[in-house]
């Protein structure tokens, strides 16, 4: 288990605000090497704390309507199956399972009145629901891009051999196009020539 540093998280920061920075630019705030700052990006994608690198649309340029907020109660037993069925719905933009009184929350895209009535018809006419209330976002405040972790988390380090986790010595090759970590050489030498790479 190790946990992120005060690099990687000055990395995550310049990058929530610009995914387009370069490595160089990374490096340079953050007074790594190129390499070693690829390095750490590169373990910040295969842990899975970076996602994907994306673009953030004004969608109100874009196209009629506005996002709604919808919540519904359902029989806890039904919610499962209830959030995946409506999360398949194209006007479905995120789907929440929540507490209190709503147990599902949806927000959709930026819809029209009439696609949002249909919308509201479907849920309705749907046998798991048993109540739905619907709110219309009219404006929203810009979305903050700063990053906050107040109890932060260590990675999980698992070796690409063995399995294990580990949190020491971490011995990196790229086999097979990817990217590969080890918790020590041996690992490294046995999935090498099991991969092929050595006679």
């Amino acid at each position: 288990m190790k946990p992120l540093d005060k690099k990687d998280l000055i990395i995550l920061s310049e990058l929530l605000n610009d995914g387009r920075k370069s490595y160089s630019d990374l490096a340079e705030k953050i007074k790594l090497s190129v390499p070693a700052t690829k390095s750490r990006v590169e373990k910040l994608i295969e842990n899975g704390i970076i996602n994907f690198f994306t673009v953030n649309l004004d969608h109100s340029l874009l196209t009629e309507g506005r996002p709604s907020l919808i919540a519904i109660r359902t029989p806890s037993k039904s919610i499962q199956n209830l959030s995946e069925e409506l999360y398949t719905n194209k006007l479905v933009q995120r789907v929440f399972l929540t507490g209190g009184r709503y147990n599902l929350l949806l927000i959709t895209h930026y819809i029209t009145d009439a696609q949002k009535s249909k919308l509201i018809s479907n849920i309705q006419s749907l046998e798991e629901v048993e109540d739905i209330e619907t709110t219309i976002l009219y404006d929203e405040m810009p979305e903050k891009r700063d990053l906050l972790i107040l109890e932060p988390k260590s990675i999980k380090l698992i070796c690409d051999y063995c399995k294990r986790e580990f949190a020491d010595t971490i011995f990196t090759k790229v086999i097979g196009n990817k990217k590969r970590y080890f918790c020590c050489n041996t690992c490294l030498s046995v999935f090498e020539k099991r991969f092929g790479m050595v006679d």
